[in-house]
């Protein structure tokens, strides 16, 4: 029998809704293989990670608000320095099936791949099941962040999560595709164990919902990915990072 690996679960967290972050917490301290929840808060601590049991809970001295990457960064080197052999991430809006870890280290078992992904069940924002997926995820071609187990032969990218500010937005395509480029072996579960909470409108339309309050509207949208793809956005990008992704 394997020796039980010693996973992290990494969330970054900003100002939190409360009752989200606890459905969150819960969901790390139930999984089915053990772990431990290393959260690390923007700025903004809050108290649920006090006491909890199995987490470690790093608080940095002041907000950078780009989409949870610096935290996420951080906490990833951190788990790396502390001996985690694998290290997964789990935003503070969204939450695990309980055998999430337990079916990603199955898949890991038997194709020795570095690094493991799964699918997202997306969620409306009060919680309920949206009838959609994304293609690009459905034909593997984009994982989400929080949809990887990445084990230590692959953790040369963790440092990929520090980015220049403007593209941030574009963390997780940016991460996805340099695992792709530097050839890394990627095994899908093929199951959807992430339960994503999501705001963006694209989604409630393909689910033929009404887009609730708290969505992200086109023009929020717009102006966030504006930047990224002026020309100097452009070159910012491809010299921190040596390409331009794809944004589809």
């Amino acid at each position: 029998m394997p020796e039980p690996l010693k996973i992290a679960v990494v969330t970054p967290y900003y100002i939190p809704d409360e009752p989200m972050l606890r459905q969150c917490q819960q969901s790390v301290l139930e999984q089915t293989y053990p772990c431990t929840h290393i959260a690390v808060a923007d700025g903004h601590p809050s108290p649920i990670f006090a006491d909890a049991p199995r987490t470690m809970h790093v608080v940095l001295p002041q907000s950078n608000r780009d989409f949870g990457n610096t935290p996420r960064g951080i906490g990833a080197i951190l788990a790396e320095s502390w001996g985690f052999n694998a290290i997964a991430f789990l935003d503070d809006d969204n939450w695990y099936e309980r055998d999430h870890l337990e079916t990603m280290v199955a898949t890991r078992r038997s194709t020795g791949a570095p690094l493991i992904a799964c699918q997202r069940q997306f969620r409306h924002l009060d919680g309920s099941l949206l009838p959609t997926t994304e293609a690009a995820e459905d034909r593997m071609l984009h994982v989400d962040t929080n949809c990887w187990l990445i084990f230590r032969p692959a953790f040369g990218l963790l440092r990929g999560w520090f980015l220049p500010k403007m593209a941030a937005c574009i963390g997780d395509r940016i991460f996805f595709q340099r695992a792709v480029r530097e050839r890394y072996k990627i095994a899908a579960t093929k199951k959807r164990t992430v339960n994503y909470r999501t705001k963006h409108p694209s989604h409630y339309a393909n689910a033929a919902i009404k887009v609730p309050d708290g969505a992200y509207t086109q023009e929020q949208l717009k102006k966030t990915f504006a930047p990224v793809r002026t020309q100097a956005g452009m070159a910012e990008i491809v010299n921190a990072i040596g390409f331009f992704p794809r944004l589809t």
